[in-house]
């Protein structure tokens, strides 16, 4: 049982933050189904959810990290551009 503190903040038990990997930092979403609270952990992105965009390039070749910053700014000001 937990308790809501003045807050709004509320504990979530050991053995569900065990069972869900739930850790500090971790986000979460909630939903309301008729009058049931759901919690679900938010999967955190992978570097591997940008899919593709190293498609092609030989490991070990060049300079990595440049060119995995490149790939990764372009992603980030195609998909702002969609939302702007």
């Amino acid at each position: 049982m937990s308790f809501i503190t003045k807050k709004g903040q509320v504990t979530i038990p050991k053995p569900f933050r065990e069972k869900l990997h739930i850790q500090e930092g971790d986000s979460l979403d909630f939903e309301m189904r008729d009058d049931v609270l759901i919690i679900k952990k938010r999967t955190r992105k992978s570097i591997l959810s940008l899919g593709g965009i190293a498609q092609g390039r030989k490991i070990g070749k060049g300079d990595e990290r440049a060119f995995t910053r490149k790939a990764i700014a372009e992603k980030i000001a195609k998909e702002g551009s969609k939302h702007g």
